[in-house]
């Protein structure tokens, strides 16, 4: 089991994200859901950790363990009733608190079908969960905060990554920053990751000549072939996104390209996390 990551909440940016988990905190715990963190507040936790910069954000996404819609509006209902809370638009899982964040609410479970949920009659095009109940299995770990002892689950980076690369596969004129976010965590993972590296992939450094980002990007593939191990179509549809065959996923790995970076850079990391998943 991992041990958990101890930051300070203050380096994470965001004023009033202790009361917003507070309040979700016990909403849950009364409706007997379990939850995790992914999104850019999880990478922001596990870059709180090498003290690495990142924009700043004002959207916080809850993975939910629910058993099914009705479990999941009892959430909805608690948050708005008793914290003020209210529904953007016509997205029930989309959240605004009365202190200025926006929330999604993804849940996971018994709720879901054919890969895919709708929490409500009202949306109009179904939220994809891809992985996120083997994330939850597998893939998370738990925040401490130094100054007021806070607790809270995230995705690991390369859980994050792989939600991206799906998100971006189903949604690529919606995910603009995806591809861009996914070129960062892996020229950082090395360094926030770096006691992982040394220890579970020191085989890496034998008889290899590889660059830094490149180690990562193996060691990436391999954790995502953790995740996905029990999930043949998971691990199929992973597998046909890093080959990038398609269209869309071309259109990711040439937006991937960042400052001095280069397509065939990118290339190789998606070969490279190729390998370490099929490992």
């Amino acid at each position: 089991m991992r041990q958990p990551l101890n930051i300070k909440l203050a380096d994470l940016r965001q004023d009033q994200l202790k009361e917003l988990i507070l309040i979700t905190e016990q909403v849950f715990a009364d409706c007997g859901v379990d939850f995790y963190l992914l999104g850019a507040i999880a990478r922001d936790a596990w870059y709180a950790k090498e003290q690495i910069d990142s924009r700043a954000t004002r959207d916080v996404d809850f993975a939910l363990y629910v058993s099914g819609e009705r479990h999941f509006s009892v959430v909805i209902h608690q948050l708005r009733e008793k914290h003020g809370f209210s529904t953007m638009e016509e997205e029930s899982y989309r959240l605004q608190t009365p202190f200025g964040y926006h929330i999604d609410l993804i849940p996971f479970g018994e709720i879901s079908i054919d890969e895919t949920v709708q929490p409500d009659g009202a949306i109009g095009k179904p939220v994809f969960i891809n992985g996120f109940e083997e994330i939850y299995k597998s893939a998370t770990v738990q925040v401490k905060t130094e100054e007021d002892g806070l607790k809270f689950s995230v995705a690991t980076l390369p859980a994050i990554i792989m939600l991206k690369l799906i998100s971006y596969d189903d949604r690529s004129e919606k995910r603009t920053q995806d591809p861009l976010d996914i070129a960062e965590i892996i020229e950082n993972y090395f360094e926030i990751e770096k006691e992982l590296i040394y220890e579970h992939h020191h085989d890496l450094f034998e008889g290899n000549d590889f660059e830094l980002d490149e180690i990562s990007a193996v060691v990436i593939g391999r954790e995502i072939n953790s995740i996905v191990d029990q999930s043949p179509r998971l691990r199929e549809r992973v597998i046909h996104i890093l080959s990038l065959e398609e269209k869309t996923q071309k259109k990711m790995a040439e937006a991937m390209v960042r400052g001095d970076g280069t397509l065939a850079q990118v290339e190789n990391w998606f070969r490279l996390i190729l390998r370490g998943l099929k490992s």
